[in-house]
């Protein structure tokens, strides 16, 4: 493999980009409320998509999470939210009740849908009626694929109605504080 040092195709969003519409206390706040640990942005629509899939089978079942880093630096530093947009399922799998390996493929299906702002920033995975934790398995998939200081990882216990969120290479486990579910009063693009 040859190291070519390039320019990533891919960026941040500005926080003055996505809060013109915002008032000062609303950027404020958000500063504020994620000075330790970015804030991640999960709306309906995708938490009701993962939920779906995750609840078609028994087993244990994953795939991509696509979204935007909203930064006030850069994709390294001065990371302010991760908001997801999309989920994208895995189609080609081998699966059972404790263990997943998604094909390849996941990646090309999610290129499709992303852009320079919307790429992939993590990924999910469930574990029916285990409990939402990640495993050492779980954690070695997100120190060797998901190494970014914005790479999630989202692990849902379907049956148990669970989830735990975790962050970068060293699967930092996120508050339940530091989701929101909704973007009430936000206009966030």
């Amino acid at each position: 493999m040859k190291w070519n040092n390039v320019r990533s195709d891919i960026r941040a969003l500005s926080l003055g980009s996505i809060a013109s519409n915002w008032s000062a206390f609303d950027v404020l706040e958000l500063l504020n409320f994620t000075q330790h640990e970015p804030i991640v942005l999960f709306g309906g629509l995708v938490r009701k998509a993962i939920s779906e899939h995750l609840s078609t089978k028994n087993v244990e079942l994953g795939g991509l999470l696509l979204g935007n880093v909203i930064s006030n630096k850069d994709l390294i530093d001065g990371i302010v939210a991760i908001k997801i947009t999309q989920a994208v399922p895995s189609q080609t799998f081998k699966s059972s009740c404790v263990s997943l390996s998604m094909d390849a493929n996941v990646w090309q299906d999610a290129n499709i849908h992303g852009d320079a702002t919307n790429f992939v920033v993590g990924w999910y995975h469930s574990h029916p009626n285990l409990g939402a934790f990640f495993s050492g398995t779980d954690r070695s998939t997100q120190k060797n694929f998901f190494t970014n200081s914005y790479s999630l990882g989202l692990v849902v216990d379907p049956i148990r109605k669970e989830e735990r969120w975790f962050r970068g290479s060293e699967s930092v486990e996120l508050s339940a504080d530091n989701i929101l579910r909704t973007i009430d009063g936000l206009a966030l693009v």
